[in-house]
């Protein structure tokens, strides 16, 4: 089951979509430009906590140990790169095109005393300037949806060490999208400038076509609901600022947009871990 996009957009616009969302969004939901994790209804975690749970989960993933190399994809802010080097010490090389995020994660960096394990630097997904098989895992972090995934894969792919791993989290379509659907949750991927919503098999086949074993499928939608949720409440709780900065036509299809996103039972999230086949 495939869902995308037709549209394809430049790292330009991706990086000014980016700019112009990110200072209001990061006040409501923290820096964090991922799913947060909640483990139940009565979890009162808060959104940076439940964000900084779902970095340890994804990076439990990822099969490293102190001084591995990691490259993770898609970095945004850096708070995913910073805790990976911190917490298990490994080396992470983190690339994203959006330069006032790059910026927040080297400053990150240096904030938590790991400058030397970090590094932020601008690089394109789909031609990364790094020696082939220079990585013993490869993170994509809500990354996907911003590529046609076949063409990441195979970048990804081209990374890894034998053996190393790939760990992606993301959302998808937990059911094939009628046209309603389509028109009720594209206005949100529209705005984030995304190509594609694909469906775990759709990762799994494109994976396997880059020279990669699936390892791990897990849905973790019960777990993120919540995520956008909070972070809607939090903007329409600010409707009076956003009108004010974006005008009010635009400020009501944010709202419109991310409302419909948060509560689209048809949207899920999962995590999957492929490792590179030998050869």
């Amino acid at each position: 089951m495939k869902s995308a996009w037709t549209d394809s957009f430049s790292w330009q616009e991706i990086e000014s979509t980016y700019d112009h969302l990110s200072v209001l969004v990061e006040e409501t939901a923290g820096p964090d430009r991922h799913y947060g994790y909640w483990e139940g209804d009565d979890d009162s975690a808060s959104i940076e906590e439940a964000t900084e749970r779902m970095t340890d989960l994804v990076a439990s993933r990822l099969g490293i140990r102190h001084g591995s190399r990691v490259l993770d994809v898609g970095c945004g802010n850096g708070r995913p790169a910073v805790r990976i080097a911190k917490t298990l010490g490994a080396e992470v090389v983190a690339v994203d095109v959006d330069r006032r995020a790059l910026r927040n994660g080297t400053d990150h960096a240096r904030e938590q005393g790991v400058a030397g394990m970090v590094r932020f630097e601008w690089a394109d997904a789909l031609d990364l300037p790094y020696a082939p098989a220079s990585f013993d895992a490869v993170l994509l972090f809500e990354t996907t949806p911003h590529f046609h995934i076949r063409d990441l894969y195979r970048e990804a792919a081209r990374m890894l060490r034998p053996g190393g791993r790939l760990v992606v989290e993301t959302p998808y379509p937990r059911v094939p999208l009628t046209d309603e659907v389509r028109d009720r949750i594209g206005p949100y991927l529209t705005m984030l400038k995304a190509v594609a919503f694909d469906a775990p098999d759709e990762h799994v086949a494109a994976a396997g076509e880059a020279g990669l074993a699936v390892e791990e499928v897990t849905d973790i939608t019960a777990n993120t609901r919540d995520s956008f949720r909070r972070l809607v409440r939090g903007l329409r709780e600010n409707r009076e600022r956003l009108e004010t900065e974006w005008g009010s036509s635009d400020a009501r299809l944010l709202l419109d947009g991310f409302g419909a996103w948060a509560e689209a039972d048809e949207v899920g999230a999962v995590v999957m871990v492929f490792t590179r086949t030998e050869g």
